[in-house]
């Protein structure tokens, strides 16, 4: 196979082009092709760079510049029966991908969640959006694929890393669109990743992962030398060999339990705001790639006594009820697939450091009690934009997608006199970056889950620091912030119990 660079095609032609552009170039008829990555040059006449991966005869011939041999690296674990057993405790990305990797690995694995399976837990939730009354242990935050499966599904990272290509290729291999291979910001939606998550979850009971659903661990089980020996529910005690934590960032009574055991815990930074909505016509006028795409994102960021930035941008999307405490308010940003709703939003948060709280998951759980009291019920707190820089209240410019309805209120109560500066310092650096931000938005909040307050240390071999066979990973255990480097994290995990076993 070849990889072939730079193939250009304009954004108003058909990708079924690429093949006669491709026959045109070595004048030869190619086997097959795939894209590997594509790119938008909007800088004058808009049009798509492509790398695609070819099959043709006699490949070696057409090497070049920007042609050049590929080949694709095999990156499933070698299978043998095994005698270890791995229990996962927690089913959101990392708990899927390192259960997913140990079965095709061959070990023995049971995966403990607490919530409900996917076909269940949205109809706890979507009567949740609709009626107002909360499942504590089946919402937004916990089930099947944890707090990703009711969000936009991104599945972008910084991070670089060959077994993002292992993460793709199930999903699309699971009913994902193939495009998320190579798009730049790839998202699943989050009507389709709830198909996608149950599919891995029937393939991997089909293979004889044995699932425990709505049966959370209460506690780990160490012997003497602080080695974990299994679990306890509250349906009896489970034996392993090692224990994989992927608790998710809203799991305070599994930290309270760890703590408790003398697992070895720190504080660290958070950042709190609220979802920020705007007509999606609006952003798409001010973004460069107005003209070619339907529903514009921006990445904004503010340096100033502290850090204020843009998170989970969710293009034609919606703001939802996240809670899954009683009486607090919690949101958060999704989109289907579609990206149709007409409202972009996305999160505006400042940080915060650990210094300023004593017990993170206390402090953020008093900001979500503060906001229900203000609110008096499930609706959101709500404000324009530009009322909130003038310390004012008048009614909202649009109704809000937030399916609870909201509740109007000036957010200059909200937040410390310190960070009300540093935050609308950041609004009038985000209306130069894209104009009318201020005048053509509205506050929609609060948002507190965006990351977990605490780290579960780990050393060199992704084990607890000071606890034999505990793996921490994910966003609960402070080593993720989102679908895809948590599910590399679950990875790492997986690869680190298989080099122990002697293979990988």
């Amino acid at each position: 196979m070849l990889l072939v660079n730079n193939i250009k095609l304009s954004v108003d032609k058909d990708e079924s082009e690429l093949k006669k552009l491709l026959e045109k170039r070595f004048r030869h008829k190619i086997s097959s092709y795939r894209i590997r990555k594509r790119s938008l040059d909007a800088r004058k006449q808009p049009f798509y760079v492509y790398s695609l991966i070819v099959e043709i005869d006699n490949e070696k011939r057409y090497l070049s510049k920007d042609v050049s041999i590929y080949k694709e690296e095999d990156l499933s674990p070698e299978y043998k029966k095994r005698s270890s057993k791995i229990i996962i405790a927690g089913y959101g990305p990392s708990g899927i991908f390192a259960a997913y990797r140990l079965m095709e690995a061959g070990f023995e694995v049971e995966v403990f969640e607490k919530g409900k399976r996917i076909s269940e837990r949205t109809k706890d939730v979507e009567r949740f959006f609709k009626e107002g009354v909360l499942n504590k242990e089946s919402n937004v935050q916990f089930g099947e694929g944890g707090a990703g499966t009711f969000s936009d599904a991104k599945l972008t990272t910084r991070i670089k890393d060959k077994y993002i290509d292992y993460i793709l290729d199930i999903f699309v291999k699971h009913g994902a669109d193939p495009s998320i291979r190579y798009e730049n910001h790839a998202h699943v939606g989050t009507d389709r990743i709830r198909e996608v998550v149950a599919s891995i979850t029937d393939e991997m009971i089909a293979r004889g992962v044995r699932f425990h659903f709505e049966e959370p661990m209460q506690e780990i089980l160490l012997n003497e030398k602080r080695k974990v020996i299994g679990i306890k529910t509250d349906k009896g005690e489970y034996p392993c060999d090692k224990l994989a934590i992927g608790l998710g960032h809203s799991a305070y009574e599994s930290v309270v339990m760890l703590k408790e055991k003398g697992v070895t815990i720190e504080k660290k930074d958070i950042s709190i705001g609220f979802r920020v909505e705007h007509p999606q016509d609006f952003i798409n006028e001010r973004q460069t790639s107005s003209k070619i795409e339907a529903a514009n994102e921006y990445f904004l960021r503010y340096k100033g006594e502290k850090g204020v930035y843009s998170f989970c941008m969710c293009p034609g999307g919606m703001v939802i009820p996240a809670m899954s405490d009683e009486e607090t308010i919690v949101t958060n940003g999704m989109s289907y697939a579609a990206r149709d709703s007409g409202v972009a939003n996305a999160a505006i948060l400042i940080q915060v450091f650990k210094e300023e709280f004593n017990d993170g998951y206390q402090y953020l759980h008093e900001l979500e009690k503060k906001a229900y009291e203000a609110s008096s019920s499930y609706k959101a707190l709500s404000q324009n934009i530009s009322d909130f820089m003038k310390g004012e209240v008048h009614p909202l410019k649009f109704e809000s997608t937030y399916p609870l309805g909201t509740s109007l209120y000036d957010f200059n109560q909200f937040f410390k006199k310190e960070d009300l500066k540093i935050l609308k310092d950041a609004f009038r650096d985000f209306d130069q970056k894209i104009p009318d931000f201020i005048d053509q938005g509205i506050i929609v909040g609060p948002e507190t889950r965006s990351s977990c307050p605490v780290r579960i240390l780990r050393d060199e071999t992704f084990q607890s620091v000071n606890t034999k066979g505990l793996f921490p990973m994910g966003e609960g255990a402070g080593y993720g912030g989102g679908i895809m480097s948590c599910a590399l994290d679950g990875i790492r995990i997986a690869n680190e119990v298989i080099k122990e076993d002697g293979e990988i």
